[in-house]
């Protein structure tokens, strides 16, 4: 989940897809889905997983075309129990036989709230483990990550990893120094993984996309320290 649409979830996705595969996971061991989605244009971590034969979805069940919204609340569409019951059944489905699934969000943690899929009701009901992408910046990003993972937190208890994203490459230093440690400070219960700078464009081989997502991020310690545990 990010603090909103375009923070780079996606980017992030594709960054711990090849983490993964570098880290010793076959491409049949992993999976990516969006269930949910606004956009049907076919995004850069959609033609990974074709590229490294990775199982994907892209574009799930649940598309919000427009007009949704209002066909949802004047009853012309499935309920919020089987919208939600659907959009669990393709991420289970999927994940037969993975070691890991990845669920890319589409916007905030609130986002499906009004038909009763928000983002993190799906996680909620999954053991899952939440990656929240924040925005570039100190105070601001500070305080717009404890909205929101004070939000997921009333639903989801376990701890949460912060990825920041597009941050000036003049200001990450900065930025990855004070965020760090006054986030943990009023949000005990998550984990800074990492502060990626603003980029152009991503290197063109899976291992070259590991080498420059590790440069910022550190995923699998913390993934394999949860693994470990459940």
């Amino acid at each position: 989940m990010g603090t909103d649409s375009g923070v780079g979830k996606s980017t992030v996705c594709l960054g711990i897809l090849a983490q993964l595969l570098a880290d010793g996971y076959l491409p049949q061991q992993l999976a990516y889905i969006k269930p949910m989605t606004q956009c049907v244009e076919q995004q850069a971590v959609a033609r990974f997983c074709t590229e490294q034969a990775i199982e994907c979805i892209d574009i799930g069940n649940l598309v919000f075309k427009k007009g949704y919204t209002r066909d949802f609340i004047a009853g012309l569409t499935p309920s919020s129990t089987e919208l939600l019951a659907t959009v669990l059944q393709s991420i289970v489905t999927l994940g037969v036989d993975k070691a890991v699934v990845l669920i890319d969000g589409i916007g905030s943690p609130a986002v499906g709230s009004v038909v009763g899929v928000a983002n993190i009701d799906i996680a909620a009901l999954l053991p899952c483990r939440i990656i929240f992408v924040g925005k570039a910046g100190i105070g601001a990003a500070i305080d717009d990550t404890v909205l929101n993972v004070s939000f997921i937190q009333r639903k989801h208890q376990h701890n949460v990893g912060l990825i920041y994203n597009k941050i000036l490459v003049s200001e990450l230093a900065d930025t990855r120094h004070y965020v760090s440690k006054r986030i943990v400070q009023l949000l005990p219960n998550t984990t800074p993984l990492g502060f990626i700078a603003s980029h152009n464009g991503l290197p063109a081989s899976s291992t070259a996309i590991a080498a420059w997502f590790s440069r910022y991020v550190n995923v699998i310690d913390w993934f394999n320290a949860f693994s470990q545990t459940d």
